[in-house]
């Protein structure tokens, strides 16, 4: 009889008296935190959407941000002026970086994002520590375009005391991440 190897299960059958083995496949194990840092440092976005008000002359982009190596969610929101008569947006620094908030309270996960709400370019920046490695931090950075859906009936359109405010949602993206620093 063979011997069992790591990673494998091994179950038998009786039958007609012996036992008989059956072969399983390789257990498959989630990758820890520092494998995906150093794999797969990106994001997924979700929820994301636009809200306008420009009767009050201010707007947001709301999105969610899920680490991928952490698995932390970060709330981030991206605030905008905007000209009361036409509701063009103004004075706005795409280069300006946004702090984002952790659902989970860590301090292990810190996220910023950045958007050029010209052409909806989104810039996402994280640095982590990841339990298994101690000390060590990580840093990655990661862009992709978001689509803000502004077809008929995407958008809601609700009245306020400043006229109407519009809210469209913006679609689900991953963002790959490179790998910027270990330390």
């Amino acid at each position: 009889m063979r011997r069992l190897q790591a990673g494998r299960v091994a179950l038998s059958l009786f039958l007609a008296g012996q036992a008989t083995p059956l072969a399983a496949g390789p257990i498959r194990r989630a990758a820890s935190c520092a494998e995906l840092s150093t794999t797969t440092p990106g994001w997924l976005i979700t929820n994301a959407m636009s809200s306008d008000w420009p009767g009050s002359g201010s707007g947001r982009v709301q999105l969610f941000a899920n680490h991928v190596p952490t698995g932390e969610t970060a709330s981030c929101n991206v605030a905008y002026r905007m000209n009361t008569t036409d509701g063009t947006i103004i004075g706005h620094d795409p280069a300006a970086a946004h702090e984002c908030i952790n659902f989970s309270g860590s301090t292990a996960l810190n996220t910023s994002v950045r958007l050029d709400m010209d052409t909806l370019f989104l810039t996402v920046r994280s640095s982590w520590v990841c339990e298994e490695d101690g000390e060590k931090t990580y840093a990655a950075t990661g862009s992709a375009s978001l689509s803000r859906d502004t077809s008929e009936g995407a958008c809601l359109v609700q009245p306020s005391l400043l006229g109407p405010a519009t809210t469209c949602p913006i679609a689900d993206v991953e963002i790959e991440g490179e790998l910027s620093e270990e330390s």
